[in-house]
């Protein structure tokens, strides 16, 4: 017996990659803003990251297997795709964009390297979340 629909496990889904990624994003934008690698605890993300992973893979074992499936159709991996592609070139524009940055003194080593890291986690999983609010458009 399901206890999760299809349609709720997408909207679980939805939230759980949404709220990692807008903490990612938040790190980054922190660590440039205060000039520190660290502008919070680094263990917020991987636990915010964790719980929404336990969240979601208990929500899709509490689905089922069929409404999983129909969580994961067509759209869904052409979202995933889409953001993964946008993701990607994310993270090749930011070596350049950083390096001027390094380069000039603007920002030090650490704090482009945390910034990095984060921009790119919060460039996936906030593109998935946006064109999934969009409905793949």
């Amino acid at each position: 017996m399901a206890y999760i629909s299809a349609p709720l496990l997408s909207r679980i889904r939805l939230v759980g990659l949404a709220a990692t990624g807008l903490v990612c994003l938040a790190f980054g934008l922190f660590a440039m803003i205060l000039d520190r690698p660290d502008p919070f605890s680094p263990w917020i993300p991987v636990l915010v990251g964790g719980a929404a992973a336990l969240t979601i893979a208990f929500s899709a074992f509490a689905a089922g297997d069929r409404n999983a499936e129909i969580a994961t159709d067509e759209l869904y991996f052409s979202e995933s795709r889409r953001a993964q592609i946008l993701g990607f070139w994310v993270a090749v524009l930011m070596y350049p964009v950083f390096g001027l940055a390094i380069g000039n003194g603007w920002i030090t080593y650490p704090v482009a390297f945390s910034a990095m890291g984060t921009f790119t986690a919060a460039a996936f999983l906030l593109s998935f979340s946006i064109l999934n609010i969009r409905g793949g458009v």
